[in-house]
């Protein structure tokens, strides 16, 4: 049987988790000596009620190689098991290092540890055609093959409110070009490539939603889209309902960043992920 797993930067709920098949292996956030394991003993409302009223930063770990581990065991019962395993950009976390230690236990081919590139959303799109994959009788192969081809062609777009949280959370990459940017100037970013990347700098939410609208369609044609945000959900739909009026053929989906990603990201935020048709 083959398996899927990733890791809780994907930010999917945990029915969605069931319904795709994957095992989710939860991050850490920590405020000061107060830790969490990430989807499982808090959720994104309570984060970001602490996010914005505490006078502690938050800090985030990566599963250690030996809750991987744990995890594959689980999935490896039967001689005919195989795991493939999709996780958060290792240019932005180092849980991909812990996957791939934690898979080196295993005989060869029975793990296979993919770098999607991207987060949350944009690692969702990854998995849910693996999933597609799977379910049509693929071989762990073929779906690691056809994972790393669709990674290329997938790009997240964030709106931000601020960059200080990324900022402070050393995550900020080459957006930090728009450090120093005129006070009220909202960044709108991209991950592509695993990478953090300036895009614009907009006025105003609706500003930059109206941007990102355009940024989406000259993607096209398109296989699929998925949105996040943080705090927003007015804002998110909004967006969410121009993107469905653009893209009627296409199912989009819309949920919240969970605490590690929420930690870069802060209050405010909306994203956009887009997986370009091959």
């Amino acid at each position: 049987m083959l398996h899927l797993v990733t890791d809780s930067t994907s930010d999917l709920l945990a029915d969605e988790a069931r319904a795709l098949g994957a095992t989710v292996v939860p991050l850490t956030v920590r405020f000061g000596e107060e830790q969490f394991l990430d989807g499982v003993d808090i959720d994104g409302p309570t984060f970001y009620g602490r996010l914005t009223s505490s006078p502690v930063m938050p800090t985030t770990s990566q599963p250690s190689p030996e809750q991987f581990g744990e995890v594959y065991r689980e999935l490896l019962r039967d001689s005919a098991d195989e795991v493939v395993s999709v996780h958060i950009s290792a240019k932005l976390s180092g849980t991909m290092q812990s996957a791939h230690l934690a898979a080196q236990e295993f005989p060869a081919g029975r793990v296979h540890v993919v770098d999607s590139l991207s987060v949350s959303a944009g690692i969702q799109l990854l998995l849910r055609l693996a999933a597609r994959n799977r379910d049509d009788g693929a071989d762990a192969a073929t779906i690691v093959r056809n994972l790393e081809a669709a990674r290329d062609r997938t790009i997240v777009f964030v709106l931000l409110d601020t960059l200080t949280y990324l900022q402070k959370g050393g995550r900020i990459g080459r957006a930090q070009a728009f450090l120093g940017s005129v006070l009220n100037v909202k960044p709108l970013l991209q991950i592509h490539n695993g990478e953090v990347e300036p895009v614009a700098r907009v006025r105003s939410r609706q500003q930059g939603m109206a941007k990102m609208v355009e940024l989406v369609r000259d993607m096209g044609p398109l296989q699929s889209v998925a949105m996040m945000h943080t705090t927003v959900p007015e804002a998110a739909e909004e967006l969410r309902g121009r993107l469905v009026a653009m893209l009627p053929e296409l199912d989009i989906s819309l949920g919240q960043l969970g605490p590690v990603v929420g930690t870069y990201g802060g209050p405010g935020l909306i994203g956009v992920a887009v997986l370009r048709a091959g």
